[in-house]
């Protein structure tokens, strides 16, 4: 369950095109630790809790953070079994790293653009790969990590390309790609996938 904004614009609250994704992350996700990243309010992070993982949520928003609190207690999942923080992923991945914390699942689902407090800015096309690495270094030797981008001018072989550049062995990692939900029946914009180490 999910709380929706109808008076919010594009920011209602729920991207409907991840449906299938969401779906098929919770159905492997039970006794897992999880790091969704860009949370906004936590669907992701509230299918795979429901499903039994424990799920690190962090986003540079506090409202998106504080609907995703929301979402969490309308599913009665309990808040104090999953974090919720805030701030920008590129400093927290770092972090992260610091401390020696690992995940069995990272869900990057960046926005196409962003700008953080400092102004610097995000572009998909020219960042996502150093996102990848950053995220890699957190998995656990058999962990997963999941990349989408909705940039409708990434081509699926771009896409590709940028996510493997980041991987220090391509040929260690299995490719599983990502659909959208088939009553989407316009232009395949959406690129996902699943990468399993090992």
């Amino acid at each position: 369950k999910y709380w929706i904004d109808f008076t919010a614009g594009y920011s209602q609250g729920l991207f409907l095109d991840q449906r299938d994704n969401r779906a098929r992350l919770a159905r492997s996700s039970a006794g897992c630790t999880a790091l969704n990243t860009f949370a906004y309010t936590c669907a992701f992070g509230v299918a795979l809790a429901a499903a039994g993982a424990q799920v690190t949520n962090l986003d540079l928003s506090k409202s998106s953070l504080k609907w995703g609190r929301r979402n969490f207690e309308l599913n009665d999942l309990p808040r104090a079994s999953h974090d919720f923080i805030y701030g920008d992923c590129f400093d927290w991945l770092r972090r992260f790293h610091r401390q020696g914390r690992r995940f069995d699942l990272v869900v990057l689902d960046p926005p196409s653009f962003s700008r953080d407090r400092r102004g610097g800015v995000f572009r998909v096309e020219r960042d996502l790969s150093a996102l990848v690495a950053a995220a890699v270094a957190l998995l656990e030797k058999s962990g997963t990590l999941f990349v989408s981008t909705n940039l409708r001018k990434l081509s699926a072989a771009r896409f590709r390309h940028l996510v493997e550049s980041a991987l220090p062995d391509t040929s260690a990692w299995r490719w599983e790609p990502g659909a959208m939900p088939a009553d989407f029946t316009g232009e395949r914009y959406l690129r996902s996938a699943l990468l399993h180490a090992g």
